[in-house]
């Protein structure tokens, strides 16, 4: 395994610096072999990149005058790659590498990174008429266990015009909830749509995703697991919150660590399966069945509150932040792990457009939204929060640990 002192050195030789954070060394000591692999993957960055054009760049004295400033930088990485600059550094190679905001922008652009956030228009584009026909024809594939039932999952986009309400407001909420409605042909989301039926006996056996022996999904799935684990970093029998633990798998890898797990959960045979398969293990945890606002009711205090693919399923996710920091120790870690994070979101927040969250909502009424980075680490920092960011290149996304800043 790569040493801090490897790491360090590797930065500072290719990018003149160091690493931000003790959280980044981590995360390149878990995703690195050697340091052949590290300097590939700093070599292979826009950092790096930008660093040697500067320094390779020729000297024009007839060239225009530098005209590249700070806030423009900040703005077009607003308006194009939809997150701030991820540090200093990086900001100050960028304005040395580019003279003007122009020339910056065309280099933005041609990133890999703004291509990436083209993602829907690469996608079919289909129209709130069409969702009817396209569930249908997914739920036939489903139906008859087709290999093409996972491309039909993620073959489109629904076309939904953004609002001009400020994403804090009433009326922006309200557009979201209308949307939802429209393509759910339900009049209002109701929590209770998100329950699930199954046979309790096989499933508590085999839960999702090793129900569907998928190779892939089950190997995503038990990654994940880890690295969430891995960036909470809490202390041998630390107190967790898990909301929306639903198959229960979370909350099975927590207890065996040897946490004390308290878990909540809107569905009760989601509740009950869990419980029978902690009691098969000889696992203690707490669960019971309730509501993400179960947060503002809580006399406890926990070392962790933890979301892992469920936050997305609450339908006022500022309400629900705010009533976090009362069931927190002091110190205590809010973990936000594999949401649906999503710079091509033609929003800043709202309805997942993409095509098996389309069909989630049209086909069982479940809620599905997605956020821009932004747009979550700007809330987060408006209410009071800093927030580690642990990246996780699969297909569970990237975990936030965020925790109170000091006053």
């Amino acid at each position: 395994m790569l040493t801090r002192e490897e790491i360090v050195n590797a930065y500072v030789a290719l990018l003149g610096r160091e690493p931000e954070s003790e959280a980044v060394i981590s995360s390149h000591r878990s995703a690195h072999e050697s340091a052949a692999a590290l300097i590939a993957s700093l070599r292979g960055s826009e950092e790096y990149r930008l660093r040697q054009e500067a320094a390779t760049r020729p000297v024009d004295r007839a060239e225009a005058p530098r005209t590249f400033t700070r806030d423009q930088l900040i703005k077009i990485y607003h308006d194009l790659l939809r997150r701030k600059p991820g540090n200093e550094e990086v900001i100050a190679s960028q304005l040395a590498a580019h003279r003007t905001s122009e020339e910056f922008e065309n280099s933005v652009r041609e990133s890999e990174e703004f291509q990436a956030i083209q993602t829907f228009s690469k996608k079919r584009k289909i129209q709130l008429l069409e969702v009817d026909a396209e569930v249908a024809c997914i739920h036939r594939l489903w139906e008859a266990k087709s290999e093409d039932y996972d491309r039909a999952l993620s073959d489109f986009w629904l076309d939904i015009q953004p609002t001009a309400a400020a994403p804090e407001s009433e009326e922006y909420m309200r557009w979201v909830m209308d949307t939802y409605a429209q393509i759910a042909n339900r009049p209002s989301y109701n929590v209770s749509s998100e329950e699930t039926d199954y046979d309790l006996e096989s499933y508590t056996r085999k839960p999702v995703p090793y129900a569907g022996g998928n190779a892939k999904a089950i190997g995503n799935m038990l990654m994940a697991l880890g690295h969430v684990i891995h960036a909470m970093d809490l202390r041998p029998g630390s107190t967790v919150l898990e909301f929306g633990f639903g198959w229960g798998n979370t909350t099975v890898q927590l207890a065996m660590s040897g946490y004390k797990v308290t878990g909540i959960d809107i569905a009760p045979n989601f509740v009950e399966m869990v419980r029978r398969r902690t009691k098969a293990l000889d696992l203690e945890a707490e669960l019971r069945v309730g509501s993400f606002f179960d947060a503002e009711t809580i006399d406890q205090q926990f070392d962790a509150v933890l979301f892992f693919e469920c936050f997305h399923h609450c339908e006022d996710h500022v309400r629900l932040l705010k009533a976090i920091p009362k069931i927190l120790k002091p110190g205590g870690k809010l973990v936000l792990a594999g949401e649906t994070i999503n710079n091509a979101l033609p929003y800043p927040w709202g309805i997942n457009p993409d095509s098996q969250a389309i069909y989630c909502i049209r086909q069982f009424g479940w809620l599905e939204l997605s956020f821009r980075e932004s747009y979550i680490l700007d809330l987060l920092d408006e209410l009071g929060w800093d927030v580690e960011k642990h990246d996780f290149h699969n297909a569970m996304g990237v975990t936030y640990i965020a925790t109170r800043k000091r006053l």
